[in-house]
């Protein structure tokens, strides 16, 4: 007979694709996984892994078998999260989230969060989309806030809020908010700086600048934010970002908005289907809330 242990080492397993990440993640030692799977494959009466792969597979029986126990182990975590319901949650939740997101709502977000799991432990990872997304795949953070949907097997998704992008710039450069255009930004030479360019905000920008035909303006990137911010704030450049980061600087007469009609960017919050249910939902409401609200006050 097999119970739980066994069927966790197994969805673990197929979830990381190695023993040795699998047995990292529940603080075993390998032996013990592969004694654990032994265990497992010897009651079934047949492999449930492909070892010859340099990253473990289930075998067809082991795919059949793999549905049926991730809905056991989602079982026994949901019949135990009502017997626990009484207890505040505690252990660290390890949360990634853009630039935008940590600039404009999220300290709201995390004072919140303290009110309502005060035994929460939060640990916060900022970065690009891109770089979260492989995060959150290879579980190295339970949660991520980015760019739009992490589209990925086993991975649930929420739209958060949304924000337009436009164009900001020192008023040195002097450019007359009531004649620009692209155009005028293609003759006078000055370069555009956006997000990084494996991000979506810089293809559609790129496309855009395709499209109408203005492919000599220069279209500098970087991965951080507050780097754009700088070189916009230095007249180095026009910057491409959400008004709403820089609303102050703006307010101080720093910079000027110049208008453009750029996509819009709309955020998600993604995380893996494995994540208790109940913490997943009352994090990422409280999340939906606090952007929607923001959203509106900055709108």
């Amino acid at each position: 007979m097999f119970d739980f242990k066994e069927i966790e080492a197994f969805v673990w397993i197929v979830r990381l694709g190695s023993f040795r990440l699998a047995a990292q993640h529940l603080y075993l030692t390998q032996p013990s996984i592969s004694d654990r799977i032994a265990r497992l494959e010897d009651f079934v009466g047949g492999p449930l892994l492909d070892r010859a792969q340099r990253q473990i597979q289930p075998t067809p029986k082991g795919r059949q078998f793999y549905r049926h126990a991730q809905h056991m182990l989602e079982t026994r975590q949901e019949a135990m999260a009502m017997l626990e319901a009484n207890n505040p949650f505690q252990g660290v939740l390890r949360l990634g989230v853009v630039e935008t997101i940590a600039h404009s709502w999220l300290p709201a977000f995390i004072a919140e969060l303290a009110n309502r799991f005060p035994d929460m432990t939060l640990q916060l990872e900022v970065d690009g989309t891109p770089g979260l997304a492989n995060r959150l795949l290879n579980r190295q953070i339970d949660m991520a806030f980015t760019l739009g949907p992490v589209d990925a097997q086993d991975i649930l998704n929420r739209p958060l809020c949304h924000y337009p992008t436009g164009l900001i710039v020192n008023p040195c450069l002097a450019f007359d908010p009531d004649t620009f255009s692209l155009a005028a930004l293609e003759r006078s030479g000055t370069p555009l700086i956006t997000f990084a360019s494996d991000s979506r905000p810089y293809r559609e920008l790129q496309s855009l600048l395709h499209q109408q035909r203005l492919e000599r303006i220069k279209l500098h990137c970087s991965g951080s934010v507050w780097t754009i911010v700088r070189l916009a704030l230095d007249g180095i450049g026009v910057g491409a970002i959400p008004p709403r980061i820089v609303e102050q600087e703006i307010a101080r007469g720093e910079l000027v908005t110049l208008p453009c009609d750029l996509p819009r960017l709309d955020f998600a919050a993604s995380w893996p289907q494995h994540i208790d249910k109940a913490l997943a939902d009352g994090v990422i409401d409280l999340a939906i809330e606090l952007g929607q609200r923001d959203q509106r006050e900055h709108a």
